[in-house]
Protein backbone atom coordinates (compact mmCIF):
# COMPACT_ATOMS: atom_id res chain seq x y z
CA UNK A 1 0.00 0.00 0.00
CA UNK A 2 1.20 3.22 -1.02
CA UNK A 3 0.40 5.24 2.38
CA UNK A 4 2.37 2.51 4.55
CA UNK A 5 5.19 2.60 2.14
CA UNK A 6 5.31 6.47 2.31
CA UNK A 7 5.02 6.35 6.02
CA UNK A 8 7.57 4.48 6.72
CA UNK A 9 9.90 6.80 3.94
CA UNK A 10 8.35 9.77 6.45
CA UNK A 11 8.29 8.45 9.98
CA UNK A 12 11.80 6.57 9.47
CA UNK A 13 13.23 9.64 8.42
CA UNK A 14 11.77 12.54 10.06
CA UNK A 15 10.22 11.14 12.90
CA UNK A 16 6.60 10.31 13.66
CA UNK A 17 5.79 13.58 15.86
CA UNK A 18 6.82 15.60 13.30
CA UNK A 19 4.87 14.19 10.61
CA UNK A 20 1.87 15.52 8.89
CA UNK A 21 -0.87 13.63 6.98
CA UNK A 22 -0.16 16.04 3.89
CA UNK A 23 3.42 14.75 4.05
CA UNK A 24 2.64 11.57 3.87
CA UNK A 25 0.06 12.05 1.32
CA UNK A 26 2.52 14.23 -1.36
CA UNK A 27 4.83 11.42 -0.05
CA UNK A 28 2.66 8.53 -1.50
CA UNK A 29 1.13 11.35 -4.29
CA UNK A 30 -2.09 10.27 -3.16
CA UNK A 31 -4.91 13.35 -1.98
CA UNK A 32 -5.71 13.77 2.10
CA UNK A 33 -8.86 11.78 0.91
CA UNK A 34 -7.47 8.72 0.20
CA UNK A 35 -5.95 8.92 3.50
CA UNK A 36 -8.57 9.69 5.25
CA UNK A 37 -10.87 6.38 3.68
CA UNK A 38 -7.55 4.36 4.79
CA UNK A 39 -6.85 5.50 8.29
CA UNK A 40 -8.44 6.87 11.36
CA UNK A 41 -5.82 8.96 11.96
CA UNK A 42 -1.85 9.36 12.09
CA UNK A 43 -1.71 6.73 14.94
CA UNK A 44 -3.68 3.86 12.83
CA UNK A 45 -0.85 4.70 9.79
CA UNK A 46 2.02 4.37 12.43
CA UNK A 47 0.75 1.08 13.54
CA UNK A 48 0.61 0.19 9.64
CA UNK A 49 4.01 0.93 9.15
CA UNK A 50 5.27 -0.34 12.32
CA UNK A 51 4.10 -3.81 11.24
CA UNK A 52 5.39 -3.62 7.77
CA UNK A 53 9.20 -3.04 9.23
CA UNK A 54 8.74 -6.05 11.90
CA UNK A 55 6.98 -7.90 10.00
CA UNK A 56 10.24 -7.55 7.71
CA UNK A 57 12.39 -7.96 10.27
CA UNK A 58 10.94 -10.92 11.38
CA UNK A 59 10.69 -12.65 8.35
CA UNK A 60 14.41 -11.82 7.99
CA UNK A 61 15.49 -13.49 11.29
CA UNK A 62 13.35 -16.96 9.93
CA UNK A 63 15.13 -16.74 6.46
CA UNK A 64 18.14 -16.42 7.86
CA UNK A 65 17.66 -18.93 10.36
CA UNK A 66 16.56 -21.32 7.60
CA UNK A 67 19.73 -21.32 6.03
CA UNK A 68 21.55 -22.80 8.97
CA UNK A 69 19.76 -26.28 8.49
CA UNK A 70 19.08 -27.82 11.78
CA UNK A 71 22.51 -26.83 13.06
CA UNK A 72 21.83 -24.91 16.11
CA UNK A 73 24.85 -22.41 16.07
CA UNK A 74 24.38 -21.87 12.36
CA UNK A 75 20.74 -21.13 13.04
CA UNK A 76 21.38 -18.71 15.69
CA UNK A 77 24.34 -16.69 13.72
CA UNK A 78 22.18 -17.09 10.20
CA UNK A 79 18.94 -15.19 12.46
CA UNK A 80 21.27 -12.82 14.24
CA UNK A 81 23.46 -11.67 10.93
CA UNK A 82 20.05 -11.47 9.00
CA UNK A 83 18.68 -9.35 11.74
CA UNK A 84 21.52 -6.98 12.40
CA UNK A 85 21.88 -6.69 8.16
CA UNK A 86 18.30 -5.43 8.30
CA UNK A 87 18.77 -3.04 10.41
CA UNK A 88 21.94 -1.73 9.16
CA UNK A 89 21.04 -1.80 5.21
CA UNK A 90 17.86 0.53 6.16
CA UNK A 91 17.97 2.40 8.94
CA UNK A 92 14.32 3.46 8.40
CA UNK A 93 13.38 0.10 9.73
CA UNK A 94 15.50 0.72 13.47
CA UNK A 95 14.08 4.16 13.22
CA UNK A 96 10.26 3.04 13.78
CA UNK A 97 10.72 -0.12 15.39
CA UNK A 98 12.95 0.94 17.52
CA UNK A 99 12.01 4.87 18.59
CA UNK A 100 9.29 5.99 16.63
CA UNK A 101 6.47 3.53 18.50
CA UNK A 102 7.88 4.09 22.08
CA UNK A 103 5.08 6.63 24.21
CA UNK A 104 2.91 7.28 21.42
CA UNK A 105 -0.29 5.29 23.05
CA UNK A 106 -1.90 2.52 24.89
CA UNK A 107 -2.86 0.92 21.63
CA UNK A 108 0.85 1.30 20.16
CA UNK A 109 2.37 0.39 23.31
CA UNK A 110 0.08 -2.81 23.14
CA UNK A 111 1.03 -3.41 19.51
CA UNK A 112 4.77 -3.64 20.64
CA UNK A 113 4.28 -5.92 23.51
CA UNK A 114 2.32 -8.28 20.57
CA UNK A 115 5.46 -7.74 18.35
CA UNK A 116 8.05 -8.98 20.82
CA UNK A 117 5.96 -12.11 21.84
CA UNK A 118 6.11 -12.64 17.59
CA UNK A 119 10.18 -12.55 18.15
CA UNK A 120 9.79 -14.56 21.00
CA UNK A 121 7.44 -17.05 18.84
CA UNK A 122 10.49 -16.57 15.88
CA UNK A 123 13.16 -17.64 18.60
CA UNK A 124 11.64 -20.70 19.50
CA UNK A 125 11.19 -21.43 15.70
CA UNK A 126 14.91 -20.42 15.31
CA UNK A 127 15.97 -23.18 17.94
CA UNK A 128 13.30 -25.83 17.67
CA UNK A 129 15.24 -28.49 15.44
CA UNK A 130 17.89 -28.21 18.39
CA UNK A 131 16.09 -28.15 21.53
CA UNK A 132 13.96 -31.85 23.01
CA UNK A 133 10.93 -30.41 23.93
CA UNK A 134 10.03 -33.04 26.43
CA UNK A 135 12.71 -32.18 28.66
CA UNK A 136 12.25 -28.56 28.76
CA UNK A 137 8.89 -26.87 29.18
CA UNK A 138 7.08 -24.76 26.89
CA UNK A 139 6.82 -22.14 29.62
CA UNK A 140 10.97 -22.05 30.34
CA UNK A 141 11.73 -22.19 26.47
CA UNK A 142 9.40 -18.91 26.21
CA UNK A 143 10.72 -17.07 29.10
CA UNK A 144 14.64 -17.98 27.83
CA UNK A 145 13.08 -16.56 24.33
CA UNK A 146 12.26 -13.64 25.77
CA UNK A 147 14.92 -12.31 27.10
CA UNK A 148 17.05 -13.51 24.15
CA UNK A 149 14.59 -10.92 22.49
CA UNK A 150 15.46 -8.53 24.89
CA UNK A 151 19.41 -8.39 24.94
CA UNK A 152 19.32 -8.71 21.42
CA UNK A 153 16.64 -5.87 20.76
CA UNK A 154 18.88 -3.71 23.04
CA UNK A 155 21.84 -4.39 21.35
CA UNK A 156 20.15 -3.04 18.27
CA UNK A 157 18.88 -0.04 20.03
CA UNK A 158 22.32 1.05 21.28
CA UNK A 159 24.10 -0.06 18.42
CA UNK A 160 21.82 2.27 16.01
CA UNK A 161 22.02 5.70 18.68
CA UNK A 162 25.96 5.15 19.04
CA UNK A 163 27.67 8.04 17.94
CA UNK A 164 30.45 5.72 17.27
CA UNK A 165 28.86 2.55 16.21
CA UNK A 166 31.06 -0.95 16.39
CA UNK A 167 31.42 -2.71 13.17
CA UNK A 168 28.41 -4.74 12.19
CA UNK A 169 30.41 -8.42 12.55
CA UNK A 170 31.50 -7.37 16.66
CA UNK A 171 28.00 -6.45 17.38
CA UNK A 172 26.45 -9.77 15.52
CA UNK A 173 29.49 -11.83 17.27
CA UNK A 174 28.48 -10.73 20.55
CA UNK A 175 25.06 -10.85 20.38
CA UNK A 176 26.04 -14.30 19.82
CA UNK A 177 27.54 -14.75 22.52
CA UNK A 178 25.18 -14.38 24.85
CA UNK A 179 22.51 -16.31 22.96
CA UNK A 180 25.11 -19.51 22.40
CA UNK A 181 26.16 -18.91 26.30
CA UNK A 182 21.93 -19.24 27.28
CA UNK A 183 21.17 -21.73 24.76
CA UNK A 184 24.33 -24.37 26.28
CA UNK A 185 22.68 -24.25 29.35
CA UNK A 186 19.67 -26.08 27.23
CA UNK A 187 21.79 -29.60 27.52
CA UNK A 188 24.11 -31.27 25.23
CA UNK A 189 21.32 -31.47 22.51
CA UNK A 190 21.83 -28.09 21.22
CA UNK A 191 25.40 -27.90 21.37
Amino acid sequence: MRLVDAAVEVFGTSGYRSATVGKICETAGLTKRYFYESFDDSEALLLAAYASVTDRLRGSVLRGAGEGGTDLDARVRGALTAFFRSVADDPRIPRIAFQEVLGVGPEVDNAYRRVTVSFVDAVLVVIDPAVDRTAFPDFHLRTLATGLVGAVLMIAQQWVLSENPQPIESVIGSAHTILSAVLGQLGPQTT
